[in-house]
């Protein structure tokens, strides 16, 4: 009866960030956004959406909200700065849920592998933040010694993805 997908596919932008490309589609809606993510800051830099299919000529107008999240930083509590700027009466619920998917799968992306030009501290540190918002919703990172471990496994996953 209904049948909506998503898909993420992240590129590290070397000594910027993390670029995140975003697709959502269902019978009705076909849409591609771009966000990149800016690794010191956690700010978005660039954000932009294309709409191959919407089910209303406004919507076209609404999709255009996503630039309100430039210059906004990723940190606890993000999803009420979506919400307000983006989900909302001038925007577009499912950009927001864009944005926030791509939001996701940078952390995702950011777990796996540690560029080349970040400094292991600073990685760690950051990592540490992002572990910690993990700790009670989730079975693995609610164990004690989680976050010791965490990165290790990550990344092992992360080279023998290919597998």
């Amino acid at each position: 009866m209904y049948e909506k997908s998503e898909k993420y596919v992240v590129k590290v932008l070397p000594h910027k960030g993390y670029e995140v490309i975003g697709y959502w589609q269902d019978d009705i809606h076909r849409l591609k956004s771009r966000i990149v993510f800016e690794y010191k800051t956690n700010k978005i830099i660039a954000a932009e959406v294309e709409a191959e299919k919407t089910p209303f000529p406004i919507c076209t107008q609404g999709i255009q909200s996503i630039k309100n999240l430039i210059g906004k930083q990723v940190s606890p509590g993000f999803y009420n700065v979506v919400k307000a700027n983006v989900m909302n009466k001038d925007g577009c619920i499912h950009v927001g849920e864009l944005v926030l998917g791509s939001v996701k799968a940078a952390i995702q992306a950011a777990s796996r592998e540690m560029p080349e030009w970040v400094e292991e501290e600073d990685y760690k540190a950051r990592w540490a933040v992002f572990s910690s918002i993990y700790k009670d919703k989730c079975i693995f990172f609610a164990q004690p010694d989680a976050e010791t471990k965490a990165l290790q496994m990550l990344h092992e996953c992360g080279k023998n993805k290919g597998e």
